[in-house]
């Protein structure tokens, strides 16, 4: 069985400061979503059900394999030796200055690959897909997925990819968004902005001000995970029978520990693949997903590159003792015996 897979690639970074420079830092939106829902997994029985595809060239390490291999995830590789990984470059500069480029070709992931490496009774049971892509490849995926479906409630995460969140791809984006399958879009707070050509948000204030503008942009039975870099993630709901949807907001993780964020990227990703096993596992429970999201994002950003995992702890500290430090922290009003119960987890 498959819980949750992904169409993200996984790339090999090199990453370029104003101080440093690193070579074969793990990377790939794919990589940090699948990475986000195994810091979720509660055993190795769920992480096993996280089954996702690395394309393996040439030149790629063999510590990386082990590194993958460690968090005992369904992954399957997919190996030729006659291409290089895919790799890309990336400057760092002052004031969020970022320059990226490919080294190598790709080799995007597409239902044929899935199917392929997966099987045709895995493929059609998987309840949770994470994509990250432009809508023409999002509407197709769904398309071509329309037969292969047994799972009895299907549902995608869909990053659009930044270039195209502006006004003029908002009717191609509304267009995916409209469809029958449940789809949960989920920009940054800078791209939701580009897209309806207002400023970025600063605030939280505008953060859901810009949230507000989703309401009528997608289809009732869709949802809309704004992800706010500081700011924490705020969702919005499916219409209820009474005209309104559900407004959930929760704070970063690190929002009043600042210190310990050593670098964003992946970051979001991050943030999605928890919420998606946390959407999952809770049976479609905002809040929980939401916590999830914010705490498997956390993790990814204390280092470069991605956390240590010793054991059932990240950068030294397990899910249930980070959830008791968020949920005390910001004195949220839930408890983490309801939020483990939410996961199905043994309290």
């Amino acid at each position: 069985m498959v819980l949750f897979t992904t169409n993200g690639m996984f790339i090999l970074d090199e990453i370029h400061t104003t101080q440093n420079s690193f070579q074969n830092v793990i990377g790939g939106g794919g990589m940090f979503a699948m990475l986000g829902a195994c810091i979720v997994s509660p055993n190795q029985k769920i992480s096993k059900q996280l089954k996702w595809i690395v394309d393996r060239g040439s030149d790629f390490p063999d510590f990386v394999t082990d590194q993958i291999d460690s968090w005992q995830t369904g992954v399957v590789y997919r190996d030729d030796k006659t291409r290089l990984t895919t790799r890309a470059w990336n400057l760092y500069g002052e004031n969020d200055y970022r320059q990226f480029k490919y080294l190598s070709e790709k080799k995007r992931i597409d239902v044929n690959d899935w199917l392929e490496k997966f099987g045709l009774d895995e493929l059609c049971g998987i309840p949770f897909f994470h994509l990250v892509c432009s809508d023409e490849r999002a509407n197709s995926i769904l398309d071509k997925l329309k037969d292969y479906d047994t799972a009895e409630c299907r549902v995608f995460v869909w990053e659009p990819i930044p270039e195209l969140c502006d006004k003029a791809h908002a009717e191609e984006i509304r267009k995916v968004v409209n469809r029958q399958e449940c789809v949960i879009l989920s920009p940054n707070a800078e791209e939701g902005a580009r897209l309806f050509g207002v400023e970025e948000p600063s605030s939280l204030q505008e953060c859901k001000a810009l949230l507000c503008k989703f309401d009528d942009f997608i289809a009732d039975h869709n949802l809309c995970v704004l992800r706010c870099g500081k700011l924490g993630s705020l969702s919005l709901g499916e219409r209820a029978s009474g005209g309104k949807r559900q407004i959930i907001h929760l704070p970063a993780y690190h929002s009043q520990s600042p210190s310990k964020v050593i670098d964003p990227t992946g970051g979001g990703n991050t943030f999605l693949g928890g919420f998606s096993l946390g959407f999952v596992l809770s049976k479609g429970d905002l809040i929980t997903a939401s916590i999830c999201g914010n705490i498997a994002a956390a993790c990814s950003i204390e280092q470069l590159g991605v956390p240590q995992r010793e054991g059932d702890k990240w950068n030294g500290l397990t899910f249930r003792q980070r959830l008791d430090s968020y949920l005390r922290v910001y004195d949220l009003p839930y408890t983490v015996h309801t939020i483990l119960m939410a996961l199905d987890i043994e309290v």
